[in-house]
């Protein structure tokens, strides 16, 4: 019978670095979680139909970390009169809103869909930038 030996060297550290993983991941995914819910606030506001009032003041974020998974959401919390959740209905309106002021019509039906989809895009590469830092930290 022939006996073979190897030494990998930094094997060791390198299993210590990874049992730290899931702390290295959640610190950068929280990072890339927060940035993303920050630029989807600042960004939503300003195309929200009401400067003034309650939807656009409540448009708010914040990020959870469940069993691993990291969940960022913004959103808000504003309903009409009658219950309805205005930004839905803002969202499907044909009509034109009227903003604070001189009566400047606004068409809203899927401003806020559109403002997502294009923020979908710097929300990806704030994700892509963060898996990299997990990698290059978990490195040898």
């Amino acid at each position: 019978m022939i006996s073979y030996e190897v030494e990998v060297k930094g094997f060791d550290e390198q299993i210590r670095k990874l049992q730290g993983f899931n702390r290295v991941a959640n610190k950068h995914m929280r990072q890339a979680a927060l940035g993303s819910v920050a630029l989807l606030e600042r960004k939503w506001k300003p195309v929200a139909a009401v400067h003034t009032g309650r939807y656009r003041s409540s448009i708010a974020g914040r990020v959870n970390i469940q069993g691993g998974t990291v969940v960022g959401i913004v959103g808000t919390n504003v309903r009409s009169a009658r219950g309805f959740p205005y930004p839905a209905a803002l969202e499907e309106s044909r009509r034109y809103h009227y903003r604070a002021g001189p009566r400047r019509g606004q068409f809203t039906m899927n401003r806020v869909k559109r403002l997502f989809k294009r923020a979908a895009t710097a929300i990806n590469r704030k994700f892509n930038a963060a898996v990299k830092k997990v990698i290059k930290e978990l490195e040898i």
